[in-house]
């Protein structure tokens, strides 16, 4: 028999039992579409509760099984962040952290998962400290009361049992004071946490003395001072006592004593004129007789009076008026002892303090004489001709210089410095040397010898009396004074390094600019208004440093130079300072300012051989100058 089953809708479906051929399946959809929340499970749904679906219920509005994750709060969570689970308030559990749940959650300091207090962290999730209540042996504490923690108490504010000598007073504990490492004898607080107090036998702060009692008239008041002088009795050995008023010639010193000389105090009734006291002496400011040392008193006071012999004093006499012992220099010539006696101790006159005739070798010195060391010895401090010997003055100063020719040319063998100059010392022997690179060895590119190791030519021009135009320059070659340096060429023709040496005469040095072109009319600037900070290669009314050149101190250039040559001379303040011969400063590295370089290296790659040009322009007016000597090496690639 057919079974017919009739849904909700207009479907109408009839269906007959196995063993006949008839299947009618008529459908006819006239009512909405099914949706979430109609308490059936269609298509695309997880679950449906009709009424009972939401975001906190086990099915949600969405019609979705409402799991950890999704975002919702569902039954079971205590949060649910969805994709944020598992930060400081969701964990990916959905449940909410809390302390005690094993991990540090926000506004939390700890959490380790118990409920112990007297571990590293307390049942709060707070940090274990000092001041918390809970005892903690992992800080070392020996008791922890909280809020009830303090100085008079019985755990003090640093968490321990608090005990005479910690520095914190237990008054209600039983301890009168506690001064810590201070207790002890003569302090306020002795040992035992006690208050030290008048007649315990401690002498304390404000006492004087402490006989352990407080009876009077047994050498230590009942207050713990001392009696005696002032307490105004008359004690052993006093002759009065007015109190130590003060007044000291009223019959009673404030020493108890009758007024006297010798005292130390000066007395009007006593017709004194001074008291010392104890330093009351007959060599002293103030005699044995109270009065006020003289001379002419027939006492020798020390360190005032060479000599007193009272009456018998006399311009004339072994003792002078003035208490002075007859002397050289006294004005008096001794025949037979004496040369002269001008009157004063002047070594630098006609006549030395010794009354003898002045004289280079004297050991006084005069005037004219720069020293006078007694003998005419040139080797030492002190010249045969009374000069102090210096560096330059052409006499070798035994275990000082090394050498000494007379000039401040640096490269003639002996530096200005007085040291002989020897490769390998750090110091270039301009002239004599290529290079300089503080040692002795071979194989670096200066030799043992200090000269290039690889293929150089060295050119030179000399007595040239190139005149420098004044005030023309203006950053070209062409507004220079130039002159040309044919170089042949070696190696493989093409440049690793250069060094210039040139020598001007010319006054202002801040005016001058100083440039070397290599035949393929590159430019580099060794210099450039020295002292100044230009604005451009222009030109421009620069000035630079005062100090002046002189062609016979010719200056180096190298990129290894001991001196920029923008300091060039500005260690003068004086204008007729010569750079290189008064401050021996001839070993310059270049520094083009705001010219072509950078340095010399810059030609490094270049082709050495042709014509090279060394330049000197003038920018500013007044002073003039002269181009005389150029020397250029050009070293050369292997």
């Amino acid at each position: 028999m057919p079974t017919t089953g009739t849904t909700t809708g207009t479907t109408t479906e009839t269906t007959t039992e196995p063993g006949t051929d008839t299947d009618t399946d008529t459908d006819t959809d006239t009512g909405p579409a099914p949706v979430c929340g109609d308490s059936n499970i269609d298509a695309g749904e997880e679950c449906d509760n009709g009424a009972n679906n939401g975001d906190s219920a086990a099915c949600t509005s969405e019609c979705k099984e409402n799991v950890c994750g999704d975002g919702k709060v569902g039954p079971g969570e205590g949060c649910d962040e969805g994709p944020d689970n598992g930060g400081e308030t969701c964990k990916d559990d959905c449940s909410v952290p809390s302390c005690g749940d094993g991990n540090v959650d926000l506004n939390e300091q700890c959490d380790d998962a118990n409920e112990e207090d007297a571990d590293e962290c307390t049942n709060l999730c707070t940090a274990a400290t000092c001041g918390d209540g809970f005892s903690q042996e992992v800080n070392m504490e020996e008791c922890d009361d909280g809020a009830a923690n303090g100085d008079n108490a019985m755990c003090t504010p640093e968490c321990k049992a608090n005990v005479c000598g910690d520095g914190f007073a237990w008054i209600d504990g039983g301890e009168e004071c506690d001064t810590g490492k201070d207790n002890g004898p003569g302090t306020s607080c002795l040992e035992n946490c006690v208050l030290n107090v008048c007649g315990d036998g401690d002498k304390g702060p404000g006492e004087t003395c402490d006989d352990g009692n407080t009876m009077a008239d047994d050498g230590c008041s009942a207050t713990c001072m001392l009696e005696g002088c002032g307490d105004g009795e008359p004690d052993d050995g006093e002759e009065c006592d007015d109190g130590l008023n003060g007044d000291q010639d009223d019959g009673c010193t404030d020493l108890c004593q009758a007024p006297k000389c010798g005292d130390g105090f000066e007395q009007a009734s006593l017709t004194e004129q001074c008291d010392l006291g104890a330093m009351n002496s007959n060599t002293g400011a103030c005699t044995l007789e109270c009065k006020d040392a003289k001379c002419g008193d027939g006492f020798i006071q020390e360190n005032v009076e060479q000599c007193d012999d009272g009456a018998g004093n006399g311009d004339d006499k072994a003792c002078l008026s003035l208490c002075v012992t007859a002397v050289c220099g006294d004005g008096k010539v001794q025949v037979g002892v004496e040369q002269c006696d001008d009157g004063n101790v002047n070594n630098q006159d006609g006549c030395t303090n010794v009354c003898k005739l002045a004289s280079c070798g004297d050991g006084f010195m005069q005037a004219g004489e720069q020293c006078d060391d007694g003998n005419m010895e040139s080797t030492d401090a002190c010249t045969n001709a009374c000069k102090t010997a210096t560096c330059g003055d052409g006499f070798t100063q035994q275990g000082v210089e090394e050498c000494d020719d007379g000039n401040a040319n640096p490269n003639d063998g002996c530096t200005p410095m007085c040291k002989a100059n020897k490769c390998g010392d750090g110091i270039l022997n301009v002239g004599v040397e290529q290079c300089e690179d503080g040692n002795a060895a071979n194989g670096d590119g200066c030799s043992s010898t200090c000269q290039f190791e690889e293929p150089n030519e060295k050119v030179t021009k000399g007595a040239l009396g190139l005149a420098i135009p004044d005030n023309t320059y203006n950053g070209t070659i062409a507004s220079m004074a130039c002159t040309t340096l044919v170089v042949n060429g070696g190696g493989n023709g093409m440049v690793k390094d250069a060094t210039l040496r040139i020598g001007i005469t010319h006054t202002f040095v801040g005016d001058l600019g100083i440039k070397v072109v290599n035949p393929a009319n590159q430019v580099v600037t060794l210099m450039l208004s020295p002292g100044t900070n230009e604005t451009a290669d222009d030109g421009g009314s620069y000035i630079g440093d005062s100090a002046n050149l002189d062609a016979a101190f010719p200056l180096f250039f190298r990129d290894a130079g001991v001196t920029d040559a923008e300091t060039m001379g500005d260690t003068s303040t004086n204008t007729d300072l010569v750079i290189c011969k008064d401050d021996f400063r001839c070993d310059y590295k270049p520094n083009p300012g705001k010219g072509p370089g950078p340095n010399l290296a810059a030609f490094a790659g270049s082709m050495g051989a042709g014509n090279w040009q060394v330049c000197v322009g003038d920018n500013y007016v007044g002073d003039l100058g002269t181009l005389q000597s150029a020397e250029l090496t050009v070293v050369f690639n292997p």
